[in-house]
């Protein structure tokens, strides 16, 4: 199976290095990285911990999921899926998400575009999204249970495998058992006693457990009561602030370090989740995820400036294609979008605003012109969307690169499709206000685009794995019932 890849991101560097871009993927458990200059490597090297990562899969496993419980150290053959990469503002260093063991992995950027691991910190629930201060010196990591937390982008060497002293367990961090004031000596009546019985019931069950410590340097900032899904680091005339957004609709604005703890204010607009937040070049705010909209935000005044409904433009790309007539239901006001990206387009002028939406299964891309005129046009894919990178072949050309779904049907998410071979990455540049394929910047990658998987799982053919990798955003989306159940 061509595993498609997931994510990716550009490192854009001077004319006076040797390599002007280089551009990584995450495919599956292995990280793809590319230079101008041809030079490529793959991690972790193919010889290495291969016989161990194919000797821990086992097709007679039993697939049911095991009990809940919290994990803060990793198989060393366990397989875990790149979900996510971020770049340092320095271009020295990349940052990784993976996703089933719950990890963020920093990896230096060396002069022959190799990856080298410098650290792997595991944290108590799964990351949903990082980002970076401008200095990068510090990660802030957002959990699916509605913690921010910092740490630093270098982990200090006095962090061991077996913790800190920093790291033990405080008072408050140790439960404390309920007593109540009664006792079955003190208690006669009847009725009475069965009251106590029931408060020392109630009070086993609702005792903390104890929490396994973090064994590494980190800062809990500030949290959410619902899971969080993107979060962003802005700084604006020396004052930083970190942008959060989460599955009920919410979008805070924090103030940075050390002061997160502040609330500046809120973002109120949506009525579905909100999936990914986006700044432009001049500075708004741009949110989307499971409503018809975007929202367009003076974010630090909380103010709504704008509702673009991007799943009209969504509606009427499908009924221009046939093919894809299938993906519609018989009623439009039914149909649902789910917001999977949303990246701002490099502009020299900062007042030109325009970003590139994709929604989750559907095979285009969608340039939005915040100009005052707001404007949607349609980028017809190949595969359903799943990452845009923007890489600069010269000071004034930049191409956009987009990951597509090489396995599923167009429009799909579950059906397979027929033809193999399909490329994994489109290129297209930006001319005269047209989005046009550059053709002259595939060749220059096809090393990157014909990269084969390599690893258990992909060899294995688990294409229920890939599906839950690569589609996750329409699972944020409340069913009936499901605010009682949370």
């Amino acid at each position: 199976m061509q595993y498609p890849y997931q994510c990716i991101e550009s490192c854009n560097r001077s004319a006076t290095e040797d390599s002007r871009w280089i551009l990584f993927g995450g495919r599956g458990s292995k990280l793809v990285a590319q230079s101008s200059t041809g030079v490529a490597s793959v991690w972790p090297p193919e010889d290495e911990d291969l016989a161990v990562s194919m000797s821990g899969w086992h097709e007679d496993e039993p697939t049911e999921p095991p009990g809940k419980k919290i994990k803060l150290s990793h198989s060393n053959d366990q397989i875990s899926t790149f979900s996510s990469l971020t770049l340092s503002h320095d271009g020295q260093h990349l940052i990784a998400v993976t996703s089933e063991d719950k990890s963020i992995r920093v990896f230096q950027i060396d002069s022959d575009c190799n990856l080298r691991q410098l650290s792997q910190r595991c944290m108590a629930r799964r990351p949903c999204a990082i980002s970076l201060t401008e200095d990068d010196s510090t990660i802030f990591c957002a959990d699916k249970f509605g913690d921010v937390y910092a740490l630093p982008l270098i982990q200090p060497s006095e962090d061991e495998q077996n913790g800190t002293p920093a790291d033990e367990p405080s008072e408050q961090d140790t439960p404390k058992h309920y007593v109540p004031a009664a006792s079955v000596l003190t208690v006669h009546s009847g009725r009475n006693r069965k009251v106590l019985e029931e408060q020392m019931k109630q009070a086993s069950k609702g005792q903390k457990k104890s929490k396994e410590q973090l064994k590494f340097k980190h800062e809990l900032l500030l949290g959410h009561v619902s899971m969080l899904t993107d979060i962003l680091h802005a700084t604006v005339e020396g004052r930083s602030y970190i942008i959060t957004s989460d599955r009920d609709e919410h979008i805070r604005i924090s103030r940075g370090l050390p002061q997160a703890h502040i609330i500046e204010g809120f973002c109120f607009g949506h009525e579905e989740f909100i999936s990914r937040l986006c700044l432009t070049t001049s500075g708004l705010l741009v949110s989307g995820g499971g409503d018809p909209y975007l929202c367009v935000w003076a974010w630090l005044d909380g103010r709504l400036l704008e509702k673009v409904f991007i799943r009209d433009a969504v509606l009427a790309f499908l009924k221009n294609h046939p093919n894809l007539a299938s993906s519609l239901p018989e009623n439009d006001d039914s149909f649902r979008i789910a917001v999977c990206g949303i990246w701002s387009v490099p502009r020299r002028k900062k007042e030109q605003d325009e970003i590139l939406v994709a929604c989750e299964g559907i095979p285009a891309v969608f340039s939005v012109r915040l100009d005052g005129t707001t404007t949607i046009d349609a980028v017809p894919l190949i595969g359903n969307a799943l990452d845009v990178a923007f890489v600069y072949a010269s000071e004034d050309s930049c191409t956009t690169v987009v990951s597509v779904d090489n396995i599923h049907k167009p429009g799909s998410t579950t059906e397979i499709r027929e033809d193999e071979g399909t490329s994994r990455l489109q290129y297209f540049a930006h001319l005269d206000g047209r989005w046009e394929d550059d053709t002259k910047f595939e060749d220059k990658l096809e090393w990157f685009s014909r990269q084969a998987p390599n690893d258990a799982r992909n060899a294995h053919g688990d294409e229920k794995a890939v599906r839950d990798t690569l589609y996750i955003v329409e699972n944020l989306r409340k069913r009936p019932g499901a605010e009682d159940q949370d």
